[in-house]
């Protein structure tokens, strides 16, 4: 990730947060997909930056069943940067596992390992923030 600490400030739209509690196993990324689909593209994103914004999810998601303890929850949140449409992707987990996930320890680094740079590759801005009890991974996305 890019930086650590609390993202930039930024105003919020009207309207909701996606808040949506993911199972700690495989499904977990496409459930967090197909939930979150719906609710950007009623964001302001454009198309392109809904796709984005799905693949940031999926690879959040994936690291928190792969990486850390449950419970793993997605948070999505409409903000404004700079009067531009955005919003806030996090994904927050128990914190790290003493051992990786079945996929992560049997795959091979061609199978996995690019979450990372791919999150800041489509990302205006991330970063972690972490307590004793859980870590939150956040991204923001705008058009």
């Amino acid at each position: 990730m890019t930086s650590t600490g609390q993202p930039p400030p930024s105003q919020q739209d009207p309207g909701s947060e996606l808040v949506l509690p993911l199972a700690h196993d495989a499904t977990a990324p496409s459930m967090a997909r197909h939930a979150a689909r719906g609710f950007l593209a009623g964001s302001g994103l454009n198309a392109d930056a809904v796709y984005d914004a799905l693949l940031v999810i999926s690879e959040m998601a994936t690291n928190a069943v792969e990486h850390a303890l449950p419970p793993v929850t997605l948070h999505v949140q409409p903000v404004q940067n700079d009067g531009h449409p955005a919003v806030r992707i996090a994904v927050t987990d128990g914190g790290p596992a003493d051992e990786p996930g079945k996929w992560a320890a049997t795959g091979s680094t061609e199978e996995h390992g690019r979450g990372c740079t791919i999150v800041e590759a489509l990302t205006a801005r991330n970063g972690s923030n972490s307590t004793e009890e859980s870590t939150s991974y956040w991204a923001t996305m705008e058009s």
